[in-house]
């Protein structure tokens, strides 16, 4: 076996591994765009009241308010948030970030496995 034929057998096994994870993952993060939606960016007031910290946004013509999670740490004021295009009532003050997380693991994946695919090619046109 010589170097192109190692070559290939490595780019064989590098396309399986990348194509085999990244194909799944950019599955994934379609699912979960279907199923999340739209997130617009939004201007949200964070306000201390008298108990509880609550977060107020203006979004699909009426202003709307909830209580901030503790795990949402930020502090009063103004921020930039994000509002769900299907449920303006729904806002977030962190931007989503599970979606982007399996997208770039998926195209991340899915390139390397096409760059081994095109390696596995090269004894053919050699």
């Amino acid at each position: 076996m010589d170097l192109i034929d190692t070559f290939a057998v490595v780019g064989e096994v590098v396309s399986w591994i990348g194509l085999g994870f990244g194909i799944p993952l950019l599955i994934i993060a379609g699912m979960i765009a279907l199923a999340e939606g739209r997130w617009d960016r939004v201007d949200i007031a964070v306000i201390e009241r008298a108990d509880e910290t609550i977060v107020r946004w203006f979004a699909g013509g009426d202003f709307h308010e909830r209580p901030l999670a503790p795990r949402e740490d930020i502090g009063d004021g103004w921020h930039r948030g994000f509002v769900s295009a299907r449920n303006p009532g729904h806002a977030r003050v962190n931007p989503p970030v599970l979606r982007r997380l399996f997208a770039t693991l998926g195209v991340v994946f899915a390139g390397i496995g096409a760059i081994g695919f095109v390696v596995s090619m090269i004894p053919a046109f050699v």
